[in-house]
Parts: structure tokens; sequence; C-alpha cells
């Protein structure tokens, strides 16, 4: 039951983890080294002499549509260690 718990824990919790490491990546690179990041597509973004453009974009798709992508699996995995959890202090209590 602790892993099942801890796998569940990881669905709820990581989603939104990477979410916000791509929110944190969006306002490093738009800010710490000026690149212009927005969704309609790939700009060019220097950094350390590495064009990471194409991953910008691709952070910042997902920092901005983050919620609506991750919501769903972090919403019904939360649900499900929420009852997980319950059942677990109940079996432990009849014990």
């Amino acid at each position: 039951m602790r892993l099942v718990r801890r796998i569940l824990a990881t669905f709820t919790l990581g989603p939104i983890i990477l979410w916000l490491m791509c929110i944190a990546f969006v306002l490093l690179l738009g800010f710490g080294f000026g690149c212009e990041i927005h969704e309609g597509f790939a700009n060019p973004c220097v950094v350390l002499g590495q064009d990471v453009g194409e991953t910008a974009y691709t952070a910042g798709v997902l920092a901005a549509w983050g919620p609506l992508i991750f919501g769903p699996v972090s919403l019904g995995a939360g649900l499900l260690w929420g009852i997980a959890n319950a059942l677990s202090r109940y079996l432990a209590s009849r014990r």
C-alpha cells in the first residue's frame, strides 16, 4: 500500500513541479537572457553560444497550457491518493 501511495503522490505532485519548472525556465530565458518566447513559433534564443529556441518554445507552451494539460492528471491522482490514504488509515485503525 505504501508503494501505491508513493506512486499516486508522484503523479499528483510531479506534473505541478514540472509546470512550475517550465514557468521558471521561461522567465529566466525571457528576463535573464532577453529571449522572446511566445506560442506562435520558436524564435532564436542564444544562451552560452547554443540556440535553445525550440526548447524555450516547448517550455513556453507547457508553462502557458500546463494547467489544462497536467491538471486532470494531478487532480485524478490526488483524488486517488486521498482515497488510498483514507483506506490505509481505516485499515490501520481496525488492527
